[in-house]
């Protein structure tokens, strides 16, 4: 605990601290240490250094609370537009002769001596011409449509994400995690209508654990599992035996990942012979909460973009390029800030050209 937060126990005002960021409180252990090593002339300066240290900190957690209350608000402003989106893209609701009207006074608005000329990948929609409701495949072909989550998408993949109907956000009322909710027809895959990924956080980007869906995958469905051919020996003979193993799929992301009990105390020990395994659990929830970010900030609120392939991505040689790039820039420089929601591309892009089935084709 630290002296500020000790000294709010220490005058009866209540604290929740709650989950604390283990880096965080390593540092501030760290600098209370060297603190404490310090010769006694000056160590009151730095003792009244440090409770300054946390109050800025204090006043970092309510900037942080008051900026999440903010976009929960918004967020449920947002669902109420994505609820009529989604009866829209599932042919529950026809347009409204309002909502044209309204596109044409944009157009209207947006259209000047440059439009004529402006290129746009005309989008295959073959697929759904000759059906009355809806926008079938939506979701896979806007998914595929983003570099960052269409690279998480396998061949066995495509089929099965053909059937999801709905992406949801749900940010929690406590603490700084939130709950994505993919909801599907029903299909001979699996049993579940609904699977969810929930990261819960206390501190914003401070993850704890990222709870997944138990899929119900009927035999021989699983994407995340395939079987291999193996030799071994047994009894000094040579034998084939066939062994499932775990292959890449985007159904991964379902898998739960938290530290467990065992973990946190293999690291309190600091044990060196399980400091990698505990490093890979980390690097795991971090890689799904990135993973999980990209559909938080990103294709959900910009989904139509993504289908339309209108939005601009890196290419994999501009990728190429920025790895060789000058070594003398600056890193501020190298880091561009991610995109947020609301803030879509402009002109063509590596988005455009996904097909009806969410594989890449040139649009017609």
């Amino acid at each position: 605990m630290s002296d500020n937060e000790q000294n709010k126990v220490d005058d009866g005002e209540a604290t929740d601290i709650g989950f604390r960021d283990p880096d965080q409180a390593e540092l501030e252990y760290k600098m209370c240490k060297d603190i404490n090593a310090m010769p006694d002339e000056v160590k009151d300066r730095f003792k009244a250094l440090k409770v300054l240290y946390d109050q800025v900190n204090d006043l970092d957690d309510e900037e942080e609370k008051e900026y999440r209350k903010l976009e929960v608000k918004y967020e449920k402003l947002y669902q109420e537009v994505y609820k009529k989106r989604a009866l829209l893209l599932k042919g529950e609701t026809e347009p409204s002769k309002e909502l044209c009207d309204q596109f044409e006074e944009v157009k209207e608005k947006l259209v000047d001596e440059k439009y004529a000329d402006l290129e746009v990948p005309i989008c295959d929609v073959k697929d759904i011409q000759n059906t009355q409701k809806g926008v079938a495949g939506f979701w896979l072909r806007a998914m595929v449509g983003s570099k960052n989550i269409g690279s998480h998408v396998t061949e066995k993949d495509r089929p099965i994400l053909a059937y999801l109907e709905n992406i949801e956000l749900e940010l929690h009322e406590k603490g700084q995690g939130y709950t994505l909710t993919f909801t599907f027809e029903s299909n001979g895959y699996f049993s579940n209508t609904t699977i969810t990924k929930k990261f819960v956080m206390s501190k914003a980007n401070v993850i704890e654990k990222s709870v997944g869906t138990e899929i119900n995958w009927t035999a021989g469905s699983d994407p995340t599992k395939e079987k291999k051919k193996k030799k071994i020996k047994v009894g000094g003979k040579k034998k084939t035996v066939t062994k499932e193993v775990k292959c890449e799929s985007f159904f991964n992301f379902f898998q739960t990942v938290e530290l467990t009990e065992e973990d946190k105390k293999k690291k309190d020990d600091k044990a060196s012979d399980d400091e990698d395994e505990e490093d890979d659990v980390g690097e795991q929830m971090d890689e799904d909460f990135e993973f999980g970010n990209e559909f938080k900030e990103d294709l959900i609120p910009l989904a139509l973009e993504y289908y339309l392939g209108v939005i601009e991505q890196e290419s994999d040689d501009e990728d190429a390029d920025d790895e060789d790039g000058d070594d003398d820039k600056d890193d501020s420089e190298d880091e561009k800030p991610k995109k947020k929601k609301g803030k879509g591309g402009k002109g063509g892009a590596a988005g455009a050209g996904v097909g009806p089935d969410g594989k890449k084709e040139e649009c017609k």
